[in-house]
């Protein structure tokens, strides 16, 4: 009867992710080449001397019109050059503008707080926001903003990806990509899960219509916060395109340790996530906890099924971004990334738990509104 359960919580968890991969491989939207709203690009840099220059190169060479653009890099109070080397590109980018953060209010912390005053400078109809690791793409405005084809699509996120010369690095990649998939499907079967603030744009009346981040509940993960907020208290829609224009690409996590602190504030910050989101890291729990458990107690044949089905289903998962990035160089990878994967989902809960304080650009955040970063 164990080895049964365990057999069809393997079919269940398969049914899912198929369901995810094809929404994943549907998530192709109806767009128009011929919008050109203005638009603001928002930069939060916190302590970003060793990233800034390549993220503000990629931004120098981006193609839309400069008369329907401009770039807010918010330095979020830095203690190094960041602000020095920003400086140092506004002569000869005449669309980029420096903002220095000054210290938030009430809720309003950390990045929070830096794209809050953000977005009360830009003067954009179209918000678009990617992280000072990153570089974006030069078509990367034109080939999101197509996306706003009617007044009711509010948000629209894309895909990241890692850049990889390791192995350690490329696991990160596939990891990126399935989590985007998983979100994008969810968001093209009309489940909207999350977005990432790395490559993420907003409709400015959508962040009005939700107050803002004043009037957002603090949240760690403040890219998860607004995305929530807009697709489950307005009107308004997000598409979610797996498109390879849009691809933007960010630092790895350099060690274990990094990687680990960058999981636990994730997760800490999906407490308040939607059942789907509940359900869908339940199931995924519960049946690695019993491939686990029946490996050691119930060897056998039903068991081994269960676990090849699992793996083959997350490999499907990883099949459309592979494809449309051309990234099939990342094949190999899957074995240790798939060892990777079972390890976290198996310790998520004992993360959640661990505790609501984490550490993140020098500073230390809970998700209790009473505390402050120190």
């Amino acid at each position: 009867m164990f080895v049964l359960a365990i057999l069809i919580l393997a079919v269940a968890y398969a049914a899912g992710i198929l369901f995810i991969t094809v929404g994943a491989s549907l998530a192709r939207y109806p767009y128009n080449r011929e919008i050109r709203p203005r638009v603001s690009v928002l930069i939060a840099a916190r302590n970003e001397e060793k990233n800034i220059r390549r993220c503000l190169d990629a931004i120098t060479r981006l193609q839309y019109p400069r008369e329907f653009l401009e770039v807010i890099i918010v330095n979020d109070r830095s203690t190094d050059a960041t602000a020095d080397i920003v400086r140092g590109y506004l002569d000869r980018c005449p669309f980029l503008k420096l903002h220095n953060a000054q210290p938030g209010t009430g809720h309003l912390r950390g990045k929070a707080n830096a794209l809050n005053q953000g977005m009360a400078a830009a003067t954009g109809e179209i918000i678009m926001m990617t992280d000072a690791d990153c570089a974006v793409p030069p078509g990367w405005v034109d080939e999101t903003v197509k996306y706003y084809t009617d007044e009711l699509v509010g948000i629209v996120p894309g895909f990241t990806a890692i850049r990889s010369s390791t192995l350690f690095e490329a696991m990160q990649t596939l990891d990126w990509f399935a989590l985007f998939s998983v979100a994008a499907g969810a968001n093209r079967l009309g489940f909207p899960v999350t977005a990432v603030g790395n490559n993420l744009s907003v409709r400015k009346a959508a962040y009005d219509a939700v107050g803002g981040y004043e009037g957002i509940p603090f949240s760690i993960t403040e890219d998860y916060a607004l995305f929530h907020a807009v697709t489950s208290t307005t009107p308004y829609r997000a598409s979610f395109p797996l498109d390879a224009a849009t691809l933007v690409d960010s630092e790895a996590c350099p060690t274990w340790r990094d990687l680990y602190s960058q999981r636990k504030r994730w997760f800490t910050g999906g407490r308040d996530m939607n059942l789907q989101s509940i359900a869908m890291f339940a199931a995924a729990w519960l049946l690695h906890a019993g491939l686990v458990a029946g490996a050691a107690f119930a060897p056998g044949s039903l068991v081994w099924t269960a676990a090849m089905l699992k793996v083959g289903v997350d490999l499907l998962l990883c099949l459309p971004s592979l494809y449309t990035f051309r990234r099939w160089d990342l094949l190999p990878v899957f074995p240790v990334y798939e060892v990777y994967y079972f390890v976290y989902v198996l310790i998520f809960p004992a993360i959640v738990l661990s505790g609501r304080t984490v550490v993140w650009k020098e500073q230390r955040f809970s998700s209790e509104k009473k505390d402050q970063p120190s």
